[in-house]
């Protein structure tokens, strides 16, 4: 089982914190594992994310900051794990992808209006059911001229929520969803506050509130991290297990969890 090595590796790292719940990222019941990952469009360590990916061995992943050298690589390196590739290139940082073991259905661009990227929603079958994915990655606190402004700082707020109000109206909440990707905000932040209020659930905070998945070092020695990325999902589903593997490949860390349907955890 070559995923064996990783799943102890992500219990012990979501272990940290005995206020919390065990994970458990291999339940007997029916399950989906999951991962977003913004690999970063520079491809700093392009062998670094293949190996993690091979290993973590996900039923889906989440990748954003792709293009046409990422998407070659991962399509060369990955086939075998992988019979279902989807990528949209976009300019500079905005490519988006969807890497899964099942085929992918009624896949849609759905192109920004608030924000700066697309997000990327389809459907998939998988041994929990039907599954709606919603790709997405949010704009981040910069000027046009990606420079650090602090009047965008100010209006990200609002203009996160318009984006998610976007993509959103493009999901259906009768069925399963998720909503994975990278947010440039975290738990605490205006639009996933919002939607966390609105029956909504955020994977990683249910087993890890600590473990930053965004680190960057300045050109002045500053080191600023943050908890960007996640995997948000519907009343229709239940995390048993999420974690930040840390993989030294990109400015991100990749989230990692593993989704039931909800019925069958007795919550309802």
């Amino acid at each position: 089982m070559r995923r064996a090595p990783i799943l102890l590796a992500l219990a012990l790292l979501a272990g940290g914190c005995a206020t919390l719940p065990a994970p458990d990222f291999s339940p007997k019941e029916p399950h989906l594992s999951v991962v977003t990952y913004n690999i970063n469009w520079g491809c700093p360590a392009p062998a670094r994310v293949i190996e993690f990916l091979r290993r973590a061995d996900a039923d889906i992943v989440f990748l954003q900051e792709t293009h046409r050298h990422w998407e070659e690589a991962l399509r060369t390196h990955l086939a075998k794990s992988y019979s279902h590739f989807e990528f949209h290139e976009g300019p500079g940082a905005g490519g988006i992808a969807y890497l899964s073991k099942y085929p992918l259905k009624n896949v849609k661009l759905v192109k920004p209006v608030a924000g700066w990227f697309p997000a990327l929603r389809a459907d998939v079958e998988t041994p929990i059911g039907r599954v709606q994915l919603l790709n997405v990655h949010l704009r981040p606190p910069l000027s046009n001229r990606g420079s650090v402004s602090l009047g965008v700082f100010r209006r990200i707020p609002d203009i996160h929520r318009r984006e998610l109000a976007l993509f959103l109206g493009h999901t259906d909440p009768k069925v399963p969803l998720i909503v994975a990707g990278d947010f440039n905000e975290n738990e605490k932040g205006g639009s996933l506050r919002e939607l966390l209020g609105h029956g909504y659930t955020d994977a990683l905070s249910g087993y890890d509130t600590r473990s930053r998945t965004w680190i960057w070092r300045t050109r002045f020695g500053l080191r600023l991290s943050n908890r960007y990325d996640h995997i948000i999902y519907n009343d229709h589903l239940h995390c048993t297990g999420a974690a930040v593997p840390r993989v030294r490949a990109s400015d991100h860390f990749p989230v990692y969890a593993v989704m039931v349907t909800r019925e069958k955890k007795g919550d309802k």
